[in-house]
C-alpha cells in the first residue's frame, strides 16, 4: 500500500515542465524589473500585476532589439 507521500510524488512526476521560449526573460529577471518599477513609482501598493506585466513587456522588447 502506498503512502500519501508516495502518491503525491507520483502525481508531481506526471506534471509536465514548462519550457520558456529561447530569449524570454526569466521570472527572476521580471521580478527584479517589476520591483524597480514599484520603487520608481514610489512604492504604492496595489499595482503588482501591472508592474509585472510592464516589466515582462520591457524585457521582451529589449531582447528583440
Amino acid at each position: 500500500m502506498k503512502t500519501s507521500k508516495q502518491k503525491l510524488n507520483e502525481q508531481y512526476q506526471r506534471v509536465p515542465t514548462i519550457q520558456m521560449p529561447k530569449g524570454s526573460p526569466t521570472p527572476d529577471q521580471i521580478r527584479q524589473r517589476a520591483h524597480d518599477i514599484y520603487v520608481a513609482r514610489g512604492g504604492a501598493n496595489g499595482m503588482a500585476l501591472n508592474d509585472w506585466l510592464m516589466a515582462e513587456q520591457e524585457l521582451k522588447l529589449k531582447r528583440e532589439l
